[in-house]
């Protein structure tokens, strides 16, 4: 079985273990960036869905106001009435202008929350990739070490039969 650890020395494994790290590190500043945005953007909608129910509110105070006013009078001039339809025209174009605001707001938040859950994507494989070569870097670091005690044992038993083989020498020489 082809394993990353068993291509690769320990210096190579910390390097990219690193390198992964600083990506992490990377999507994880961009995606605190693009919450942000969509925070903002969630602030914006909120603010422009408050902004049309009241200027609602102010109009159809207005228009009963307009109304009222008509009803009181008894001479209606054209003047009069064109004056109180512009009023009414201009309240209604104020409401259409908050709506178009408000449908702004909301597709803003849309594309900021799109962003978000794709920087939060990239920031958990991103963060996966990091966990994978820590675990890489962890195997390649047990190995080495493995290695190492092997070649201890091997060299120390080495030693031992050098100096066996000798007293044995010293022996066979002694009893002749």
């Amino acid at each position: 079985m082809d394993v990353a650890s068993d291509r690769l020395n320990h210096v190579q494994a910390s390097r990219l273990r690193l390198l992964k790290e600083m990506q992490e590190r990377r999507a994880l500043h961009k995606m605190s960036k693009t919450e942000a945005k969509r925070d903002m953007a969630v602030l914006a909608a909120q603010n422009a869905a408050r902004d049309l129910a009241m200027t609602q509110q102010d109009c159809a105070a207005a228009e009963a106001d307009l109304y009222q006013e008509l009803m009181t009078l008894e001479n209606l001039s054209n003047g009069m009435l064109d004056r109180h339809h512009l009023r009414i025209e201009l309240l209604a174009a104020e409401i259409t202008c908050r709506r178009q605001m408000l449908g702004d707001a909301q597709i803003a938040q849309e594309q900021a929350e799109i962003a978000m859950f794709r920087t939060r994507d990239e920031w958990i494989a991103c963060s996966a990739a990091t966990r994978k070569w820590q675990q890489i870097e962890d195997d390649v670091g047990r190995d080495v070490e493995i290695h190492s005690e092997a070649v201890s044992e091997t060299e120390a038993e080495d030693d031992r039969v050098v100096r066996f083989g000798r007293s044995a020498l010293a022996q066979v020489a002694q009893s002749n």
